[in-house]
């Protein structure tokens, strides 16, 4: 099955790609970026390259990360995707909707990728 162009285009707004192979370093940076934008962190499988958070902004946002080595050489994908939960009324269960805004994605890696480059010349 062939993905759609709406699906291309959402996994490339979700996703970079980091031209290492330190996957500790990226998760560090991933896991300091979602603190400083104001995320808790929830829960970290690192031997998975998961990271999961949330903050309440108007409602809960809920992001969850994931990092895997890249198909071709020395690097880490990163994908993150961000979504707004709730709960129906009457419901137990969350709901949630991906946030299609470019601008979260573009400044959640905007700071990643500055993270990265500091923490790997060590500034």
């Amino acid at each position: 099955m062939t993905p759609t162009h709406a699906a291309t285009a959402e996994r490339s707004l979700q996703t970079r790609r980091y031209d290492t192979n330190d996957r500790a370093l990226i998760m560090q940076a991933t896991i300091g970026v979602l603190q400083d934008l104001g995320f808790t962190i929830e829960e970290t499988q690192a031997q998975y390259g998961v990271i999961v958070a949330s903050k309440l902004a108007g409602s809960r946002i809920r992001a969850q990360v994931v990092l895997h080595a890249a198909t071709e050489g020395q690097a880490i994908s990163v994908r993150a995707n961000f979504q707004r939960v709730g709960f129906a009324p009457g419901a137990s269960i969350a709901h949630g909707d991906t946030i299609a805004d470019p601008y979260i994605y573009q400044g959640f890696f905007e700071k990643l990728s500055q993270s990265v480059f500091l923490t790997a010349h060590e500034i």
